[in-house]
Formats: structure tokens, C-alpha cells, sequence
């Protein structure tokens, strides 16, 4: 069977986004949150009032099974607590198990992560994949902790999706 390709305009974005992506995207790994953070990169600034790390020269970010890698990240602290990461890059890459063990794959040209609320924004050439589905838009968000994911096609006012077949059944 020949795969399918969706090119869905802004209007009927919405609700198509709502009824296919929380269906088939799986959130992220319960636990991820709660694991430690470990951190690399070629240089290290950390401003105390401020309370960001910035990181320049293969950034690497691992938590659970959460990885990010980009050329500059700033990690936004509260409380010594993590509260933000955001950062540019060419492009940045995110990667992250759900809890059925399938990797979801993200890249963008920024990325802005809220602790707080689980929201992972890619904006600029984002594309956000997982077995049997692939999105790409300008700007997606995906929250793990609703199991959302929305995305909008900016300027040029479309998103792409595209899904998998069923697998025959045997």
C-alpha cells in the first residue's frame, strides 16, 4: 500500500491536528521528569543573579531518556530547580521514549522547553516524528504531560502530516 501524505490548511487544522495527533502521538516516558539532568558542551557560562547556564559547542542534554543536542542552549534555573531550556541551533535535535518504548524524534531551528508544564515548543523547520506518523510545520508544540500536540503552518499557512497504513493483519 502506498503511504499517505496530508496537506491540511489552517482552517481545518485544528480539529484534524486534535483528532489524529493525541490519538497517535504517545507522550513521553513516565519518569523522565524525576531523572537527573546531565549536561555537556565545549564551553560553560553560568550567571548566579540571572540564574542561566548557557552552553555553546555541542550541547548535549540527557534526562531519562529525553536527549537534546544543539550548538547553544540556556538553561533557565529557579529555585536551582530547572525551569527553561531554549536555544538555536542548525538544527537543534530532540529525542525522548514514550512509555511503549518507541522514539520520538524532533528537530527545529530553536527550541524552548518548559519544566513547569512539559510543553517542548519547535519553531522553524520543525518536524516532530514517531513510528507511523510524521508532522512537519513551522512552529509545533507538544505537550507531554496533556498528550498534545498542535502545530501551525506560519507564513505559509500548512502543516504536513503524514501516517502510516495499518499493518496487515496476518
Amino acid at each position: 500500500m502506498m503511504l499517505q501524505h496530508l496537506i491540511l490548511n489552517k482552517h481545518t487544522l485544528l480539529s484534524v491536528v486534535l483528532a489524529l495527533a493525541v490519538g497517535t502521538f504517545s507522550h513521553a516516558k513516565t519518569g523522565d521528569e524525576t531523572q537527573p539532568i546531565d549536561v555537556s558542551a565545549d564551553r560553560s557560562e553560568y550567571d548566579d543573579k540571572k540564574g542561566i547556564q548557557r552552553l555553546v559547542g555541542n550541547v548535549e542534554i540527557v534526562q531519562g531518556s529525553m536527549k537534546i543536542k544543539a550548538q547553544e542552549i540556556a538553561i533557565h534555573l529557579k529555585d536551582n530547580r530547572l525551569a527553561r531550556i531554549e536555544g538555536d541551533g542548525n538544527p537543534i535535535r530532540f529525542e525522548q521514549q514514550n512509555d511503549l518504548n518507541e522514539t520520538i524524534v524532533g528537530e527545529a531551528n530553536a527550541i524552548d522547553y518548559n519544566a513547569a508544564d512539559g510543553t517542548l515548543v519547535l519553531s522553524g523547520n520543525a518536524r516532530l516524528k514517531q513510528p507511523r506518523q510524521e508532522l512537519n510545520s513551522s512552529r509545533i508544540v507538544f505537550n507531554s504531560r496533556a498528550q498534545t500536540v498542535k502545530a501551525d503552518g506560519g507564513d505559509q499557512g500548512r502543516v504536513s502530516i503524514r501516517i502510516q497504513p495499518p499493518e496487515p493483519e496476518q
